[in-house]
């Protein structure tokens, strides 16, 4: 199952895909276990969230993150990653976080990353782990998208991509290094967020969406 150059490619959603030529990668740790991951219509990310840490510990986690990684619908490890605004200690989310880390670069694939105030807690990792990483919802300073990018992570934008003080970060985000989400919004579409990057890059809906096939062809062949 891989997308063409006519879709929508949506790297990170919480829902199933919303129009016809739109290709996701839905987040999968959120809908619970027991699903038949092979009979889903779609592909997905697994991991375990840093909010969800009670949920399992963490050699339960990662059990069964390694029993279900090689499956070909799971494009990417995540989302995983760090986050200061919730009450879990962040040696803790490190420790789960690596763990996770270790299995996506065991089985060369992506890992898609939730970061809220711990931008700067990832560079010194990506120069370390030499796997693709997608900073999934990035809304960050100009500062810090450079120090990112910098290091080949890639950037996915969503929502944020309406707020007309950010355009200076987005304008300065390559094509080759960007992806585009909705994650949990449904108040608006990814064409509706195409038609605003495509419009803000000023090029074509059309060439944005070869562009984004393009990176994402790249990774699932890393």
């Amino acid at each position: 199952m891989q997308p063409t150059t006519e879709h929508f490619i949506n790297i990170h959603s919480h829902r199933k895909p919303q129009l016809a030529n739109e290709f996701v990668i839905r987040n999968y740790m959120m809908y619970g276990i027991g699903i038949n991951i092979q009979t889903l219509p779609y592909l997905i990310c697994a991991g375990l969230h840093p909010w969800h840490l009670s949920k399992y510990k963490e050699r339960e986690a990662v059990n069964f993150l390694t029993d279900i990684v090689t499956e070909s619908k799971v494009w990417a490890v995540g989302e995983i990653g760090l986050d200061r605004a919730i009450n879990i200690p962040i040696s803790l989310q490190l420790s789960y976080f690596n763990a996770q880390l270790m299995i996506a670069r065991a089985v060369k694939k992506p890992v898609i990353i939730h970061a809220v105030r711990t931008y700067n807690d990832f560079i010194p990792i990506i120069k370390k782990v030499r796997v693709p990483f997608i900073f999934h919802g990035f809304n960050g300073n100009l500062q810090l998208a450079k120090e990112l990018l910098k290091h080949g992570a890639f950037l996915s934008v969503g929502k944020h991509i309406f707020n007309e003080a950010w355009q200076d970060v987005f304008a300065q985000i390559p094509l080759e290094q960007l992806f585009l989400e909705t994650d949990r919004y449904s108040d608006v579409t990814i064409e509706n967020i195409y038609q605003r990057a495509a419009l803000l890059k000023d090029i074509s809906v059309d060439e944005l969406k070869l562009k984004l096939f393009c990176n994402f062809a790249n990774l699932s062949t890393i």
